[in-house]
């Protein structure tokens, strides 16, 4: 059952991060401020997840577990309340880095409940559910979210936000088992293996990549109704069809073997930076509007856990938790950079429909230094998901 209710818990905390994204421009009129100042929300939100994330773990990895997620559900909580009862840019953006710290802690925590409630032949899976919380967020409650905010107003949204956490709080107090906090790994390995040319290589794929990405996604809103002319229900719908992409990305990336990552990675990221190329082609009419966001949301999620996977099968068994930790802070670096790129080319005077252009560049060098991680790289002797087991 915590399973489940893991998986309800990062359902809360993603929707809470997403559902932003669908509200901007009702946030930035009644706030009175720009779209590009209202992205600015989801920049400092990035960047508390991709500092707080390390620094939470350290500072709480002593205390016991179940504590420490009932915790992270109740700040979750009240900072979605404080999100809906804010009147001001100052108010909203306090909200919401609470919000972001929650994310954090519950990063930190959640896979580790999730491995020590299951058998070893379950603990991948185990995890795969608590992240499916992500996908599924992605799907449902961003374009649930902008509905009811287009209804009845933004704050209406993060009400619902703010009942999901409560339910995922409940759910931490009724079915949580104890579990104690496992001590940390030896620094030294650890962190030596952050120094391999091959490890930098792929953190920086996924700077890279997810840069770009975030740039264009996260002015998704804007773009469709002011480029394509799209009412804010179809906006709903173009979101669902991202979503159902990113789940096809999903299933497509469980596809490919360990062993034939980094032969498929340059051609997945590849596809990415073809489809922001396109976009002042495929925005101006609804159906190739819709079809990109979806294609969009597939090859992100495609290249996501592709990265992930081949980083923690290049490195010890000891030091794979650190290694996966660093790539998070590296991919919320890059929401918080894609983001300010995706607003400095609306605030200099580019159209909406260009901010995927230029994010596509930071995604051709993503895509250059993959070619050159799958021309180095030989096929890893260890099974990533034996690594989680061991």
């Amino acid at each position: 059952m915590i399973i489940y209710v893991l998986l309800v818990c990062s359902f809360a905390v993603a929707t809470a991060e997403f559902v932003l994204v669908g509200l901007l421009p009702q946030v930035a009129v009644d706030l009175g401020v720009s779209v590009p100042a209202a992205g600015q929300l989801i920049t400092a939100y990035m960047i508390v997840v991709t500092v707080g994330g390390p620094v939470a773990a350290l500072l709480t990895r002593r205390l016991p577990r179940r504590e420490l997620l009932a915790a992270t559900m109740a700040l979750a909580t009240v900072s979605a309340v404080a999100s809906a009862m804010s009147t001001s840019y100052a108010m909203l953006l306090s909200a919401r880095l609470g919000s972001a710290l929650a994310q954090a802690l519950f990063m930190a925590v959640a896979s580790q409940i999730a491995m020590a409630a299951v058998p070893p032949e379950g603990q991948t899976a185990a995890v795969a559910r608590v992240f499916g919380g992500f996908a599924l967020a992605t799907v449902l409650g961003l374009p649930l979210g902008s509905l009811i905010g287009a209804a009845y107003g933004w704050p209406v949204t993060f009400v619902v936000v703010a009942g999901l956490a409560a339910v995922g709080l409940l759910g931490v107090v009724v079915f949580c088992p104890r579990i104690v906090a496992v001590p940390p790994a030896g620094i030294r390995d650890s962190v030596g293996a952050l120094t391999r040319p091959a490890i930098l290589a792929g953190l920086g794929v996924t700077l890279l990549t997810l840069t770009g990405f975030v740039a264009a996604f996260t002015y998704v809103a804007p773009m469709l109704r002011t480029v394509t002319g799209l009412s804010p229900g179809w906006v709903s719908v173009g979101l669902v069809g991202y979503g159902l992409g990113t789940i096809v990305g999903n299933l497509l990336a469980g596809r490919v073997r360990p062993d034939a990552i980094t032969r498929r990675l340059p051609y997945a990221i590849g596809a990415l930076a073809l489809i922001l190329l396109a976009q002042p082609l495929l925005l101006p009419t609804t159906a190739p509007a819709l079809a990109g966001l979806a294609l969009l949301g597939a090859a992100a999620f495609l290249v996501v856990p592709l990265v992930q996977t081949w980083l923690m099968g290049q490195v010890d068994a000891g030091a794979t938790g650190l290694i996966a930790a660093v790539n998070i802070s590296v991919a919320g670096a890059a929401g918080a950079l894609g983001a300010a790129l995706g607003g400095t080319v609306l605030a200099i005077g580019f159209g909406p429909a260009w901010i995927g252009p230029v994010a596509a560049v930071s995604v051709l060098g993503a895509t250059i230094i993959a070619t050159g991680i799958a021309r180095a790289s030989s096929p890893s002797k260890r099974s990533p998901g034996a690594l989680l087991r061991r």
